[in-house]
């Protein structure tokens, strides 16, 4: 009796022995996915700020009525014409046609449709897609869209020849959107020829990355509305 006293509660101490290093291990895991996680939010924070930022104008003039909403992708396609993609949240979260949409990598798109719980988005991967967009460092601006085949390369149109171009120059948004605030990335300049003999076709490689899109963020105007109707008005006359 005594020795089988003594068997389980040598048994009951290496038992909790290996617990204890199965639970140390195991916090070793969730500390450096903590880590990782925390990483990946400090940077996501890093370009809220950015985006704040750039729908703030450098005064005191109060744009309360700009905010942004978080969601996940739960659907994409990259290879196709017309390519979409659909995020979780929906009318329910506030999500509405027209909010324009972006990542910590740069702009994605802009919200098409929208169900109680669900959004599609078309992205900059699609034949539709089109914003205007300039050179970063002296703002010439022109008409961006997708090329229509490679996921990660899209077209920069209209740039007159007397532009200085430099492989590596970066294109952002122009802010003539009602979409997209000034200054969000889309990429930069892989090559370029001139085009109709007037100007250049630019190819830019986008800083998205459609192929690892996981968050993205929402930017929420309420006067964007009566921005659109009173543009329209004018434009349908």
């Amino acid at each position: 009796i005594s020795y089988l006293n003594f068997a389980q509660q040598w048994y009951a101490r290496l038992s909790f022995k290996k617990e204890q290093i199965r639970q140390y291990m195991k916090l070793k895991e969730v500390n450096e996915r903590l880590v990782a996680e925390n990483e990946s939010l400090r940077n996501s924070l890093e370009y809220y700020k950015k985006l704040y930022s750039a729908y703030m104008p450098k005064s005191n003039v109060d744009r309360s009525d700009v905010h942004f909403l978080v969601a996940r992708v739960i659907n994409s396609s990259v290879h196709l014409p017309y390519n979409y993609l659909t995020i979780d949240k929906g009318e329910e979260a506030g999500i509405k046609p027209n909010m324009g949409v972006v990542c910590d990598q740069g702009i994605v798109g802009v919200v098409v449709a929208t169900s109680k719980h669900f959004a599609v988005v078309m992205p900059v991967l699609n034949r539709k897609f089109k914003v205007s967009a300039k050179f970063k460092k002296n703002n010439y601006y022109g008409s961006f869209e997708w090329s229509g085949t490679d996921y990660r390369t899209g077209v920069l149109s209209d740039i007159p020849l007397h532009v200085p171009i430099t492989r590596g120059d970066t294109i952002v948004t122009s802010g003539y959107s009602n979409f997209f605030p000034e200054g969000l990335m889309i990429g930069i300049v892989e090559d370029y020829a001139i085009s109709m003999g007037t100007f250049y076709s630019i190819n830019v490689r986008l800083s998205t990355d459609f192929k690892n899109l996981y968050f993205v963020y929402l930017i929420s105007d309420d006067k964007l509305s009566e921005r659109m109707t009173l543009e329209n008005s004018v434009i349908n006359e």
